[in-house]
């Protein structure tokens, strides 16, 4: 049974990578024997002893992300697992947010995945087998006031990833989404180390905590793996039991 969850031999990508989810994500994966590359807008320093391969790319551009799909090719000559975890949020009211900042959202968000989907799913067309895990989120799921460019980013990386699992399942590839609720990183710890917001998130899951990066590891693994062979356009949430809540 163990062997299932094996990634022995494997070649992932994790886009965003070198920090919270994404790189908690490359380590699960190292961990469990695959072959990890980082992408990311900048470099990070990363401990050279976890072996992590780097390769700098803005997911905003078509061609960056043809060339950084191509240079893993040339080293290893597939790609076996993507993580589209890239992505930026942004508080606003929606009457105060500009044309440009509802754009940005989604086209780091939706097409940003798009497009690293696609240039992957070419090289795992050829393969016949693939699995890519889009990064949504529970905002994906419910309205939530000042997040209105963030909520329909992560409502369109699901309903993406089913379209892409429906479209791709004949040629082997398999796509799923992960939907974390509120995770404790770098970016997010000062807010929800907040005295108040941390007892408010302490009474609205009913596992009385937020999520630490770590755990949204062991979904990644799942879907990644032989595991879940039979499993495409599936949006595992991730989220302390958040929404299955009757109230909010």
């Amino acid at each position: 049974m163990k062997e299932r969850f094996d990634l022995t031999g494997k070649v992932a990508i994790v886009t965003g990578g070198t920090r919270g989810i994404g790189l908690a994500i490359a380590r699960g994966f190292k961990e469990f024997g695959a072959c990890a590359f980082i992408t990311d807008i900048v470099k990070r320093e990363l401990d050279e002893a976890e072996g992590f391969h780097f390769i700098p790319c803005d997911i905003r551009n078509q061609d960056e992300i043809a060339r950084m799909v191509g240079e893993v090719v040339d080293r290893f000559k597939r790609i076996d697992i993507l993580v589209n975890n890239a992505a930026i949020g942004l508080r606003k009211p929606a009457f105060e947010m500009g044309k440009e900042e509802w754009e940005e959202v989604l086209r780091i968000n939706v097409t940003g995945t798009f497009l690293v989907s696609r240039e992957v799913g070419k090289v795992m067309m050829n393969q016949k087998k693939g699995s890519i895990i889009n990064l949504g989120s529970n905002y994906g799921s419910v309205g939530v006031s000042q997040f209105s460019a963030y909520c329909v980013s992560k409502a369109a990386v699901i309903h993406l990833s089913r379209v892409l699992a429906v479209e791709w399942a004949k040629e082997g590839i398999r796509v799923n989404t992960i939907s974390p609720s509120a995770t404790r990183t770098e970016r997010t710890r000062e807010r929800l180390d907040d005295p108040g917001l941390k007892a408010h998130y302490e009474h609205i899951f009913p596992t009385g905590r937020v999520l630490e990066t770590d755990d949204l590891v062991g979904a990644a693994i799942f879907l990644a793996s032989d595991a879940s062979g039979m499993v495409t356009g599936h949006n595992l949430n991730v989220d302390g039991g958040y929404l299955s809540r009757g109230e909010f």
